[in-house]
């Protein structure tokens, strides 16, 4: 066994550890921070942990069996592909963790990778309330247009994990990027336009976006604007980045439409996704330090949903089973840094 793998007393020093590269030491220090970001994620992730214990979900069925079809097909859906995207996300995230270099870095996002779990286990204890938990977590197996947008995001996880340089390492980041800043806002958008029809599973939605959209974003956000800075770049990976995030603009309008389509609910036009999608696109390009290239107009309705329940006093908790989550009222804000 080499133990320079673990320690290494020559490494470089703990305010020199890049994210990409170098010999660390094995040391990680909260009080040294290379950053800034890092910790201060790290520690609003923290300060706002929760449980979906913390949640009311005791007359969720009730609620369920008293939506329409169509209704209950769209929670049944979002919810079946939303549990695909944390699943995945903690699984890659634990393969991304293994190409950074700063022992800081690493340490916030084990801390993601246990709050990603922690979004699984909301999901089945969502779903076991609603007594279709089994149905849910199967339907990828009956679904050909949930299937493909699985596989269609797992490949985009996979094309650049592997690591070996600074180029490929910055488009892994970019894939963690589509997946909190992309893939998850149409499902939270519909589980909040159904709102108090389905109360337990819109208090649970809105602590994980909050975790979604504050924390982890921001960190991989950070993650790829810094990997820029200390690094240069080839003109090739930035022009990837942007076909990344085209694709994952198609792959969700793709599912959206299918949806609509399928499924239609009140209040949702296939313009209203395509403007509310391309509006997020631009935001999290200007968030990584790049140009908007998607068509943008006015915040849309859906947007709006979103941003509402980013405020975190109006979540119900269960008296009997829990104790009130008061869930940090602030963020992480990238022009900070």
């Amino acid at each position: 066994m080499d133990s320079k793998h673990y320690y290494n007393p020559n490494g470089e020093e703990i305010l020199d550890e890049k994210i990409f590269g170098g010999t660390p030491t094995g040391f990680v220090d909260f009080n040294r921070s290379k950053y800034k970001w890092d910790s201060r994620i790290y520690d609003l992730m923290n300060a706002n942990t929760w449980f979906p214990s913390e949640v009311n979900t005791s007359a969720e069925k009730k609620h369920f069996d008293a939506l329409t079809d169509n209704e209950q097909s769209i929670y049944k859906m979002t919810f079946a592909q939303l549990s695909f995207n944390d699943a995945a996300q903690e699984e890659y995230l634990s393969d991304f963790r293994q190409l950074a270099n700063n022992r800081l870095l690493k340490s916030v996002i084990t801390l993601q990778m246990m709050q990603e779990v922690n979004h699984s286990k909301s999901y089945a204890v969502l779903l076991d309330a609603c007594g279709n938990s089994e149905e849910v977590f199967n339907l990828y197996k009956h679904d050909v247009a949930l299937n493909n947008k699985n596989m269609r995001i797992a490949e985009q996880f996979a094309r650049h994990i592997e690591g070996g340089s600074v180029d490929k390492m910055l488009a892994s980041a970019m894939a963690s990027v589509n997946l909190e800043g992309i893939y998850f806002l149409l499902g939270f958008a519909y589980i909040y336009v159904l709102g108090d029809k389905v109360p337990g599973a819109r208090d649970m939605i809105k602590f994980i976006a909050r975790d979604e959209l504050n924390t982890h974003l921001p960190l991989f956000a950070n993650i790829f604007k810094t990997i820029r800075k200390e690094n240069s770049i080839d003109s090739n990976t930035i022009d990837l980045t942007y076909k990344m995030i085209q694709e994952a603009v198609d792959i969700e309008l793709e599912y959206g439409n299918y949806l609509l389509d399928t499924f239609p609910i009140m209040g949702i036009t296939k313009e209203l996704m395509k403007q509310t999608v391309y509006n997020y696109a631009n935001d999290r390009l200007r968030k990584i330090g790049l140009n908007p290239i998607f068509e943008e107009s006015q915040t849309t309705y859906l947007q709006k949903l979103v941003s509402k329940h980013l405020g975190m006093n109006d979540v119900k908790s269960n008296f009997f089973e829990s104790n009130v989550s008061n869930y940090a009222k602030s963020s992480i804000d990238l022009d900070d840094f």
